[in-house]
């Protein structure tokens, strides 16, 4: 795995558009970040490419304003925008795969899954827009990494922050799951085949069978199957310390493997969207881009539409993010095809401290019910 990658850090004005919110961002109940001061903050045009897809949410989840504070200046932009690619294309992936199963469930023509597709870019019925996959489907090919600064250039056009307030968002997790079971089906390093680790490794794979099961169903992993995972990356971690001294080639490799799963199983619970929204509606000025960014900062996509208001505007946004995606085309045409070198987990989680992925923020709590009143005297 390569180490050449990490040795430019972030700076001021190219900083992951996320840590940029986190530098001026403030704290709300329970540690859980507050982002609705951030809608017209100007950020378009400091983070241009470097938006590290769910680095947001990943932070919301440790509940840490610190963390991402400390954790800007250990990557560099190369490492976030190589990272963005990746999820950009695990997420990809995922779509197809579930467009496939659409299609399966619904149709057993060979090329049912591509004119679904077909259908969803170029000629969406009503019930496809409301159920936001036409929406997502122009997502796909406006948040390209290739091309994202010029998206977020042309995505100028004010939208305001009640709109935004009112969109159904939905938490990406299969972009996540997808990268997971490609790390988990991948060669584990040569240093974790030792015998110390074989107790681990069966552990391992059956719950990589487990979580792989749960993906071809199109599901999300059991909750339970997560935290056992994440207990073996850390048994693993523990023999890993006894048996290869800190700072040696073996070990490099055994933290950046083991780092890259646990920060991924970290991303997978949805983050607080109610709480990072919190004030959005305050923000007319709220932009096209605004929107973009944060959908990408906290790994969001367009969920189905349940009440007239947010049907109302999915059909404000959807022919706004068209003409987006029009005017974007000539550029994606042109971009050359992203190539996976299959360290980019490793690579975006090697400078995260084992103690920052161990810590988890407290999940909301609903508030307490009021105490019932008696009844008036009749």
């Amino acid at each position: 795995l390569g180490t050449n990658a990490m040795n430019r850090p972030i700076r001021g004005a190219i900083a992951v558009a996320v840590a940029a919110f986190a530098l001026q961002g403030a704290f709300v109940q329970a540690n859980y970040f507050d982002f609705g001061w951030g809608w017209g903050w100007g950020g378009a045009d400091t983070a241009v490419g470097s938006i590290a897809r769910g680095w947001g949410a990943f932070a919301l989840g440790m509940g840490q304003y610190e963390y991402l504070n400390a954790n800007a200046e250990s990557i560099n932009a190369d490492t976030a925008m190589k990272w963005n690619e990746y999820i950009f294309e695990s997420e990809r992936t995922a779509a197809r795969n579930q467009r496939a199963r659409q299609a399966r469930r619904q149709t057993n023509v060979v090329n049912a899954a591509d004119r679904t597709f077909d259908r969803l870019r170029n000629n969406p019925e009503q019930r496809d827009i409301f159920q936001g996959d036409a929406l997502n489907v122009v997502m796909e090919e406006i948040n390209d990494p290739r091309i994202y600064s010029k998206t977020l250039a042309a995505a100028n056009l004010k939208i305001g922050g009640e709109l935004i307030r009112d969109i159904p968002f939905q938490y990406a997790a299969a972009a996540i799951t997808t990268s997971i079971d490609q790390i988990m089906t991948s060669p584990v390093p040569a240093p974790l085949m030792a015998p110390n680790f074989e107790e681990d490794r069966t552990v391992f794979k059956t719950l990589g069978a487990e979580i792989h099961k749960s993906l071809d169903a199109g599901e999300i992993p059991d909750r339970q199957t997560i935290k056992k995972a994440i207990a073996v990356v850390v048994s693993a971690r523990a023999h890993a310390e006894t048996l290869f001294a800190r700072n040696t080639p073996e070990r490099r490799q055994v933290d950046r493997y083991l780092k890259s799963i646990h920060g991924l199983l970290d991303m997978i619970d949805s983050p607080a969207v109610g709480l990072v929204l919190s004030g959005v509606e305050k923000h007319p000025e709220a932009t096209l881009s605004d929107l973009l960014m944060f959908m990408n900062a906290f790994n969001l996509r367009f969920g189905p539409a349940a009440t007239p208001r947010q049907r109302a505007v999915y059909q404000t946004l959807y022919p706004m993010l068209v003409t987006l995606r029009n005017q974007i085309a000539p550029a994606l045409a042109a971009a050359a095809p992203y190539k996976s070198s299959g360290t980019e987990a490793g690579d975006f989680f090697a400078p995260v401290d084992y103690k920052e992925l161990e810590k988890r923020a407290p999940r909301p709590t609903a508030p307490a019910p009021a105490p019932a009143q008696a009844d008036a005297p009749k």
